[in-house]
């Protein structure tokens, strides 16, 4: 089956070029992300042809990061398009699942609904209960790059902000997903509150 094919070559990819550095944009997190994906597939009652195309974008939303850290969404749609290729999908199809891949960029702007769909499992965790352990692989990942300078100082801000201009897109994750996220947030602005209550 070629959807079988493309995601394991894709894995493959993942498993041999991505660097060890990358603890929240690893393996572990597209397989996470292909999961969620699957079961928005059965909530939703999603259709063969979408559904593939939803399954291969999720398993090469972020293969780019073996080529590039910044704007590693068109080095994910290109890597994935040239084995779709291989494996002879139309080029609409192709088109599909690069359009879904580049939803996911940060803000997200998903204009589809399975586009909704990859963009509220790309950040599922946000509302469930392993939201703080993998918070801490993204803050380890971001020390590694360097991305922020005092990273320790400021993480908490960092993830208020994101937290706070974040919405989920689909009905499901409005639902079950959004109060628990909140939650998160709660929780870590009665922290920082503390923590300046304690510097003053």
């Amino acid at each position: 089956m070629r959807e079988e094919l493309i995601k394991e070559e894709l894995f493959g990819i993942l498993e041999e070029h991505l660097a060890k550095e990358l603890t929240y944009h690893s393996i572990d997190h597209t397989k996470d992300v292909l999961n969620v994906c699957k079961f928005y597939i059965d909530h939703y009652k999603i259709t063969d042809q979408d559904a593939t195309l939803l399954r291969i974008a999720a398993a090469g939303h972020d293969v780019g990061f073996v080529e590039t850290y910044r704007d590693h969404e068109e080095a994910s749609a290109k890597i994935t398009s040239k084995l779709m290729r291989k494996h002879d999908y139309v080029e609409a199809d192709i088109k599909k699942v690069s359009d879904l891949i580049m939803a996911t960029k940060i803000p997200q702007d998903p204009n589809t609904f399975l586009a909704t769909i990859l963009c509220d499992a790309d950040l599922d965790y946000l509302g469930r209960d392993d939201f703080e352990a993998i918070g801490a692989t993204l803050k380890e990942e971001w020390q590694s790059y360097s991305i922020f300078p005092n990273l320790d100082e400021i993480f908490d801000t960092i993830q208020i902000k994101f937290l706070s201009s974040h919405t989920y897109h689909t009905d499901f994750a409005r639902e079950y997903r959004a109060p628990v996220k909140l939650k998160h947030l709660q929780k870590l602005e009665e922290s920082e509150e503390e923590k300046e209550r304690l510097a003053s």
